[in-house]
């Protein structure tokens, strides 16, 4: 399978999960059929908005930075947001992140199912 970023239309919310402002997924791959991975998109974050603190259950997933500045808040500890950034939810914990620069913050993020060992 190939995905190019370019093609994808990007899906546009506003206030998600409890956040503020627009968010932008570009959703290069949602709810793969027989596959751990549940989805990988890129984000984009408008200046001053935040997707709100929320929790997993029965998956993990990972924020990738690869533009702009912010803050991403791993389990209740904030911790700076910049490009080469790497957060990841484990099944049970919690995260958010917010965009506190003056442009557009930037991220791969993937969710992939968990399984019972």
């Amino acid at each position: 399978m190939i995905k190019n970023l370019n093609e994808i239309t990007a899906d546009i919310a506003e206030n998600v999960r409890g956040g503020t402002g627009i968010v932008h997924a570009h959703k290069l791959l949602d709810i793969f059929p027989g596959s751990a991975i549940k989805s990988v998109g890129v984000v984009r974050l408008e200046p001053g908005a935040n997707i709100g603190d929320h929790s997993h259950h029965g998956d993990e997933d990972f924020y990738f930075c690869i533009s702009g500045t912010g803050i991403v808040v791993d389990n209740g500890i904030e911790h700076p947001f910049t490009p080469g950034t790497l957060q990841i939810t484990r099944d049970g914990e919690t995260q958010a992140i917010r965009n506190t620069g003056e442009t557009e913050l930037v991220f791969l993020g993937a969710l992939v199912a968990t399984f019972d060992e």
